[in-house]
């Protein structure tokens, strides 16, 4: 019988780490006790060494509303103390989600805003179903944002956009989100699960440190100068060379045959 207090939901087969959120009757919504839920099974996950990828999903028919506005209601007269509990946990989680050394699938529909958009800005491959809604809605509630959106928008689709998203509040359905760069692929609703678990599968099976290299590099580039990106680069190929599944690629891709890799 599942707990109707159940925030999320973890569990970790062969390498891959399934979390799901599953308080549906709050629509996922983004409480002090959902933050606890998410960054205990976060820090589980990250301190799992069999875990080769990561799957991020959702029960009901939103991935999250974002922030529990009925919880914030009252909490009014402690508010700025209360969101600095919150959020102060839940950055800390995103963070530590972001730097995983694996990839990161999130399988997201129908609601997906405010400080929710957090997970799946920390996505790797971004799988939406065709009744997505992407909303940040901080403006409505006087509140600057949280969860990443102010570092994230502006470099997935640029300085304009991310401000008619956060200062104009922008609702965008899933075509907009694929177009926009903020999903990987768009499916039909009923081959979301189906979809994402496949892919997230994939992955789970594939070159697990090189994988987290790529993710590395692909972080550092906003940042790096370009003679530093390259220097890197020439990092972290080498230290992929020196793996068994790097030996593995290159000798199956002589035989012809599909590699088999270990990961970590």
């Amino acid at each position: 019988m599942s707990d109707p207090d159940a925030r999320t939901r973890l569990t970790v087969e062969g390498g891959l780490a399934h979390l799901r959120l599953v308080r549906v009757a709050g629509r996922n919504g983004i409480d002090l006790a959902m933050v606890r839920s998410l960054g205990a099974h976060v820090e589980q996950i990250a301190a799992d060494p069999s875990v080769r990828a990561v799957l991020i999903g959702a029960d009901g028919p939103a991935f999250t509303v974002g922030g529990d506005l009925r919880y914030l209601d009252g909490q009014l007269d402690r508010l700025p103390d209360e969101l600095t509990t919150m959020i102060s946990a839940y950055h800390r989680t995103l963070a530590l989600l972001a730097q995983l050394p694996v990839p990161v699938v999130v399988a997201a529909r129908g609601a997906v805003a405010g400080g929710g958009l957090g997970l799946l800005w920390c996505a790797d491959l971004a799988i939406a179903a065709d009744d997505l809604r992407i909303a940040t809605g901080f403006a409505q509630l006087a509140l600057s944002g949280d969860g990443g959106s102010s570092w994230h928008l502006p470099r997935l689709v640029g300085l304009r956009r991310a401000q008619e998203l956060i200062l104009g509040g922008r609702v965008l359905d899933a075509a907009e989100a694929l177009d926009w760069g903020l999903v990987t692929r768009v499916v039909p609703a009923a081959d979301l699960e189906d979809t994402a678990l496949e892919r997230a599968r994939a992955l789970a099976q594939g070159p697990t440190y090189g994988l987290g290299r790529m993710k590395r590099l692909l972080l550092e580039s906003s940042t790096n100068t370009y003679p530093e990106q390259l220097a890197a680069e020439q990092r972290a190929i080498v230290a992929c060379a020196g793996t068994d599944d790097a030996r593995e690629g290159i000798t199956a891709f002589g035989a012809r045959r599909p590699p088999k890799f270990v990961g970590h």
